[in-house]
């Protein structure tokens, strides 16, 4: 679909929204449409989180869906007439113009523009148009609520909590202990070899040469302590494995090699 095709679809969805709102005969004072001033802040992609979150698996969010254009946007007063967009492992910055509900990223991909739809009238959410080389993708965006440096922060905290959500109960007499909790700003609690962790989103830190989820846990104690892992739920969500990465040949890319499990945590979600 080409930008000319598009951006009439997406401008007739703005406007079919903003018509049914009329006909409802409230005299409301109008909602304000969309502006830098309403943006402003970390907008992260709910739908990835949610796929991640019914998989247990990042991976899971991509295949079984597909991979957004950005996981977060950051729009900023200071720049208000552009927006930061982050996936995995870099941010870049895009030219936006404002029309109504509707944001045009100019040149998002080649010789083309992303939409987004921002539903003044309810949710206050925003809706990527995306013109993917695969065909057209929509995602859902929210705007956050955590206290986070950048956009792609409050994304992790959310995919996080997504991910790992719950009280893990050790498996196994080498992790015998208290249940472990993994919080959404990437600690870990009550695990005696680890206090942090840091799920892979995208680019380098999938190291195995078979397709796995890739997190790394380090030791804010000890230097150098930082060590990749592969992790998996059972089917229910419920069992979490993580597996050892072997490096066979550390000058080869990808020539970790899954090995056997290093930890198992029975999890017990919140009711």
């Amino acid at each position: 679909m080409n930008k000319s095709i598009l951006l009439p679809a997406v401008l007739a969805f703005a406007l079919l929204a903003c018509n049914q709102d009329n006909k409802s005969g409230t005299n409301d004072k109008a909602p304000e449409q969309a502006n830098i001033s309403v943006l402003e802040g970390f907008w992260i992609d709910l739908d990835f989180c949610a796929r991640s979150e019914q998989y247990g698996s990042v991976l899971g969010g991509m295949n079984y869906g597909h991979l957004p254009y950005a996981y977060a946007m950051t729009f900023s007063a200071a720049k208000p007439d552009s927006v930061q967009c982050f996936n995995g492992f870099e941010s870049w910055m895009l030219p936006l113009s404002f029309n109504a509900d509707t944001i045009e990223l100019k040149g998002a991909r080649p010789d083309k523009s992303v939409f987004l739809i921002y539903d003044s009238q309810g949710s206050k959410d925003i809706t990527m148009f995306d013109p993917s080389p695969s065909g057209m993708q929509l995602d859902r965006f929210i705007k956050s609520k955590a206290g986070t440096k950048d956009g792609y922060t409050a994304f992790t905290a959310a995919l996080n909590n997504s991910l790992f959500s719950g009280a893990f109960v050790p498996l196994g007499a080498k992790t015998k202990g208290p249940n472990v909790l993994f919080t959404p700003g990437g600690f870990i609690q009550n695990f005696p070899d680890f206090n942090r962790y840091q799920v892979c989103t995208g680019g380098d830190c999938f190291v195995s040469a078979d397709p796995i989820d890739v997190v790394t846990f380090s030791n804010s104690k000890k230097e150098n302590s930082a060590k990749m892992f592969g992790f998996k739920y059972s089917n229910q969500n419920d069992t979490l494995t993580i597996l050892n990465l072997i490096n066979e040949n550390p000058e080869e890319k990808g020539a970790y090699k899954i090995g056997k499990p290093a930890y198992r945590f029975f999890r017990k979600k919140a009711n």
